[in-house]
């Protein structure tokens, strides 16, 4: 787990119990409170390729632009934060960089990833996401999924077409309608979200969410609330238990003390004088 001066942290993948290699990529930057996580998609590894292309790239490209990237949360009039903003950008570079290689090494020919990626600001939450990776956030004991999944089942349902639960026992789940590199645009949704202490975000990829229901993730996170390393340990676990059939990865973060508000330039130059 690494510590951090107001959060903590634990990340864990694994290959599962039928997949031959692991296609997911999870990451994190410790000094900006950056979390992503990457499910590949293609043949011949090439949905490894794409899950490494969007962590490297959104590490990179976050941690470049931080500093230029203004300290205010969520904007007036409901105009997205520049937290959520980068994230979109570095979502939608790692996108048009998939895309590239997809297109001129045979390869790669058709590879993919969902993506799910958070910066824990202050007492903000910003998240972007493409796909069916999820964000989850357990509060006061109580499990809520933040994120909507970019799949054939849950446009089905917003369109009245089904009820969840005849949309759950008609339509397979893993058909997503929404990934980076596949198309030569992409919709990258971003979610703004508050942050209390005590406050847990859990990052999934489906080898997870497709395993494991929900009540026993919240069960598993309040269990395990003040030992990260050993509740991704335990998910990853159950989710093996009941038949591991795709990569697993997790990314958790807990809120332990109040953030410290980063100080404006006339704040610190006031200070040294």
């Amino acid at each position: 787990m690494t510590p951090k001066p107001w959060i903590a942290t634990a990340l864990l993948s694994d290959v599962g119990r039928v997949r031959s290699n692991n296609e997911d990529s999870i990451a994190e930057e410790p000094d900006i409170g950056l979390l992503v996580l990457a499910d590949g998609m293609g043949g011949y590894n090439a949905g490894e390729i794409a899950s490494g292309i969007t962590i490297t790239t959104v590490l990179d490209t976050v941690r470049r632009e931080w500093k230029n990237t203004p300290a205010s949360g969520p904007q007036a009039g409901g105009m997205p934060s520049p937290q959520a903003l980068l994230l979109r950008h570095a979502i939608e570079t790692a996108h048009t960089t998939i895309y590239h290689v997809s297109q001129s090494q045979r390869q790669c020919a058709g590879m993919g990833t969902t993506v799910v990626a958070c910066i824990l600001h202050e007492d903000h939450l910003a998240i972007a996401y493409v796909g069916d990776s999820r964000l989850y956030r357990l509060r006061q004991h109580r499990l809520e999924l933040i994120t909507r999944d970019h799949s054939a089942l849950e446009e089905l349902i917003a369109r009245g077409h089904y009820t969840r639960a005849e949309a759950q026992r008609l339509v397979r789940k893993n058909i997503i309608t929404r990934a980076l590199g596949v198309e030569p645009e992409v919709t990258v949704d971003i979610i703004e979200e508050t942050l209390q202490l005590g406050d847990v975000v859990l990052l999934c990829s489906d080898g997870l969410s497709d395993m494991v229901e929900e009540h026993d993730i919240q069960r598993i996170l309040v269990e395990q609330l003040h030992d990260l390393d050993t509740a991704a340990k335990t998910l990853v676990a159950t989710a093996n238990e009941r038949g591991g059939r795709d990569n697993i990865s997790v990314a958790l973060a807990r809120v332990d003390r109040p953030a410290t508000p980063r100080r404006s330039w006339l704040q610190r130059w006031l200070q040294r004088s």
